[in-house]
């Protein structure tokens, strides 16, 4: 993970904002003003990219 990532959070999109040496990371929800949550990294879900080949 890393900032600017996408992620999943209680079934909701949020965007990490800042990552932390303990296990931690502060997330925003997208469509949010300013409402920021410090979460555990094991709670958050990210999303796969599919890549297609032509």
């Amino acid at each position: 993970m890393a900032i600017g990532s996408s992620v999943m959070f209680k079934g909701e999109k949020y965007k990490i904002i800042w990552l932390y040496d303990n296990g931690t990371c502060e997330i925003k929800k997208k469509d949010s003003l300013g409402q920021v949550e410090l979460v555990k990294i094991s709670e958050l879900k990210t999303f796969e990219k599919a890549i297609g080949f032509c």
